[in-house]
């Protein structure tokens, strides 16, 4: 089975995969869990995960981050497409604008397409510098952050967009409790549990 999530908001794309993928793990405690990205990328691997099973598990989740940054992968993923499919074990595929090739053949193949597109808007540069609130987050500084924050917010800065580059923050740093903190705190904010800008407000002041 084949999860695709892909587009110019490749930020976005990547939190919703990482969600299914966690969402996935809890119902399936038994399944082994494997993640690539371009510089793992190993075709062999993928096509052993088709139809194998783990030593000790009956299924892969299979999380494939971005490799099409990998020339192979660019070059043969859409190839693999089909298989991924039709395979028992499940494949979540987090991408940012995908060639027209891979685009048709997930398209064609997917259980699940989601495209995550910039609003027009956010593709502006806008007017606050949202690099130093990430910074300020990877350095564990709750005063600067929050300072920083509020600068954002009172720019005009939609808390999703702030989310999602705290996120990917936190992805480069390899902090991942923030970054599951995040992508919680995302997920309840769409579903009406919480509310999104007091959600990051109160991160950045816990920051530790």
């Amino acid at each position: 089975m084949l999860y695709v999530f892909h587009g110019t908001d490749a930020t976005q794309a990547a939190i919703k995969a990482r969600a299914l993928a966690d969402s996935l793990q809890k119902k399936r405690p038994d399944a082994a869990f494997v993640k690539m990205d371009g510089d793992s990328w190993n075709a062999s691997a993928i096509e052993g995960h088709l139809g194998g099973q783990g030593l000790f598990s009956n299924k892969y989740i299979v999380l494939l981050d971005r490799v099409t940054e990998n020339k192979d992968a660019k070059e043969g993923l859409a190839d693999l497409i089909p298989a991924m499919q039709e395979s028992p074990n499940i494949f979540i595929v987090s991408e940012g604008k995908l060639l027209t090739e891979l685009k048709k053949a997930v398209e064609k193949s997917a259980e699940k397409v989601v495209e995550c597109e910039l609003k027009k808007e956010e593709s502006k540069e806008p007017s606050f510098n949202v690099f130093a609130l990430a910074d300020a987050v990877g350095k564990k500084d709750p005063v600067r952050s929050w300072m920083l924050y509020r600068k954002a917010v009172d720019s005009g800065m939609e808390s999703e967009a702030i989310i999602g580059m705290l996120f990917w923050k936190a992805k480069t740093a390899m902090d991942r409790e923030l970054a599951r903190e995040l992508i919680t705190l995302y997920h309840d904010g769409h579903r009406g549990l919480r509310d999104l800008e007091l959600g990051v407000e109160r991160l950045v002041l816990e920051l530790h």
